[in-house]
């Protein structure tokens, strides 16, 4: 890997992308704040000013790629807002981010440390911000169709099993498909999302 150049005052983010692309092309094992230093052309010592430890470089490189995650839904919340399109785009654009970044996917859920709390109370977390995306989302609208809490939690759960098992599905090597994942991630999103029903509006 080639040494990367940075401007001043962006030292941390630049220790951080160089970070991540190590881990893909190395076991993540043989990752040192020493190595990323030389990679990035700076002393041994400048990481430390960002960084206590390996454990500390690694959490931020999650909380990086989180941030990347979470953009990509925010852009997508606001341009189908009040859309009938809004949840399979929200869909898609979840399932789509891991798709184009495989490595992304296990190197975010297969720790420890990344809280899933599927409760409509943490909606305001800061822990997940990507699902707190969704079920923010998925609230409001419900919300404005007075659908009932404990539905809601039923619906948000289901909502984001399907994506997130689809997201998994995309980033297996061994997965065969005969088509283009890309083209067909909203039809499939679409084709087993039911709406919610009233019981006035099924009378």
């Amino acid at each position: 890997m080639k040494e990367k150049s940075y401007h001043h005052g962006d030292l941390r983010r630049t220790l951080i992308e160089t970070g991540i692309e190590f881990i893909k092309q190395e076991e993540e094992e043989a990752l040192s704040l020493r190595k990323i230093a030389k990679m990035c052309g700076v002393s041994n010592a400048a990481p430390y000013a960002h960084f206590k430890n390996k454990d500390e470089f690694i959490v931020a490189m999650q909380r990086y790629v989180m941030d990347l995650f979470a953009i990509a839904l925010e852009k997508t919340t606001i341009e189908y807002k009040d859309s009938p399109s809004l949840f399979p785009m929200l869909g898609k654009t979840y399932v789509m981010f891991f798709y184009q970044n495989p490595f992304y996917y296990d190197f975010l859920f297969s720790r420890k440390n990344i809280s899933i709390k599927l409760s409509l109370g943490n909606v305001d977390t800061e822990e997940n911000i990507p699902l707190a995306i969704l079920q923010k989302t998925a609230t409001s609208v419900f919300h404005r169709e007075k659908i009932p809490e404990k539905v809601i939690q039923d619906k948000i759960i289901a909502m984001w099993a399907l994506v997130h098992g689809l997201a998994a599905i995309v980033t297996m090597p061994n997965i065969e498909y005969d088509d283009n994942w890309e083209t067909r991630i909203e039809g499939i999103i679409k084709s087993i999302t039911i709406p919610y029903q009233t019981k006035e509006a099924k009378e």
